[in-house]
């Protein structure tokens, strides 16, 4: 009996926990995610970076200086109003390191008011219009071509402007002054110190052409500038002006009877230097380029460190590179291009067949008879061959009837 009792209690238990309902467990709390950020962030670049990520800037090269590697950061403040360019320059062949400023600055719009100040030691050409600075590099380190002269000095100088906007173009006038100490550089006389060059480093007219020399001293001048720039459907142009006079010249050294004697005349000089550069299609893909360049001198013996020159490839190809030469200057050339359409070469396009004409002449008080050439030349975008001839030729130790150059275009 004791055992039914038992089964029965047990068989009871197990019945009323099976009929019992069991609580389910509670849920689990969906996950919370973090709050959205909808707040907006401006970030700013750092107010001083360094070029190419270490400070180095695009070097050049050329027949006086070698190699030349400047170095510096670059400041910018007052949401880039103000910039502040300040480099050193290692001049691998004259072994000089030469240190340079450049700060500019300008108000906020519609008052446009633009400061630049300048000052440093430096290498300075008046020849820098014939070709870009890379074009020139290239040209003097493969094949020994240097279309500039060059000397040494302590420049300083400052503008105030005023940006004038119109339609499709600007026009900026300023004013302001520059004070320098001026030295020779490089060697004025036929010589074989030259850098190194792939072609034509012992070519008396390349590598080793001489550097003139220049009237060492002082010059302060007051300065005007304007510069202008158009730009609409295929239409393109820019324009700069330099007007300079000055109120102090370095003593004129020249030479009578083999016996240097010092020209103690006021030597104060007006110059004016002009510079233009347009062009604009015409019949489909044809098209029309100008470029001119004058200086124009009045005064008693201008400093030759203001002697501006022509000639070589990048002016009047049948006449030696800058045999020409003097305080005044004219030089204009046309260029009428016809793209061959219907030849598609891969990666440069379409050959370009190209008509030029160039006139110039430079000297010293008045200008010689002008020199004329006249281009046939076959190339593409960046590269191009041509014949020229000089069709009224008189016949120099300078000049020649005919002449090929290759020239190199790069719009950087």
């Amino acid at each position: 009996m004791n055992r039914l009792f038992v089964s029965l209690a047990a068989f009871a238990a197990i019945a009323v926990s099976a009929g019992a309902q069991v609580p389910a467990p509670a849920p689990t709390p969906p996950a919370v995610s973090p709050p959205i950020d909808t707040s907006y962030v401006e970030y700013r670049e750092s107010w001083i970076t360094l070029p190419l990520g270490i400070g180095f800037r695009i070097p050049s090269y050329n027949r006086v200086d070698g190699a030349v590697i400047p170095w510096g950061p670059k400041i910018s403040l007052a949401d880039e109003r103000i910039e502040i360019d300040p480099t050193i320059a290692y001049r691998s062949h004259i072994g000089k390191i030469d240190p340079f400023v450049l700060f500019k600055a300008r108000t906020r719009e519609p008052l446009g008011i633009g400061v630049e100040l300048a000052g440093g030691r430096g290498t300075f050409t008046n020849d820098a219009w014939i070709r870009s600075d890379i074009v020139n590099s290239l040209a003097a380190l493969f094949v020994g071509s240097d279309s500039r002269n060059y000397f040494r000095s302590d420049r300083y100088w400052g503008f105030v402007s005023k940006e004038i906007g119109f339609t499709h173009g600007t026009l900026t006038p300023a004013v302001g002054a520059r004070f320098e100490d001026d030295w020779s550089t490089g060697v004025p006389v036929r010589h074989t110190n030259a850098p190194w060059s792939m072609f034509g480093k012992t070519d008396t007219l390349k590598m080793r052409r001489t550097n003139p020399s220049i009237d060492e001293g002082r010059i302060n001048s007051g300065l005007g500038r304007v510069v202008g720039e158009y730009e609409r459907e295929g239409v393109k142009g820019s324009f700069e002006g330099l007007f300079e006079r000055s109120f102090k010249t370095p003593v004129r050294h020249i030479v009578t009877n083999g016996i240097p004697i010092a020209n103690t005349t006021d030597a104060d000089f007006t110059q004016v230097t002009l510079h233009a550069v347009f062009g604009f299609p015409t019949f489909r893909t044809q098209r029309f380029d100008f470029r001119g360049h004058t200086v124009l001198t009045n005064g008693y013996q201008t400093p030759r460190q203001r002697f501006a020159y022509l000639g070589g490839a990048g002016t009047l190809a049948t006449v030696d590179l800058l045999a020409l030469g003097g305080d005044k200057l004219f030089f204009a050339e046309g260029t009428y291009s016809v793209p061959l359409e219907r030849v598609l070469l891969p990666v440069v396009g379409s050959p370009i067949v190209s008509l030029r004409y160039a006139a110039g002449s430079a000297g010293s008080g008045d200008l010689p008879d002008f020199i004329q050439n006249i281009g046939l030349g076959l190339g593409v975008k960046m590269l191009k061959v041509e014949y020229h001839i000089d069709p009224n030729y008189k016949k120099t130790s300078f000049t020649h009837k005919t002449a090929f150059a290759v020239s190199l275009d790069l719009a950087l």
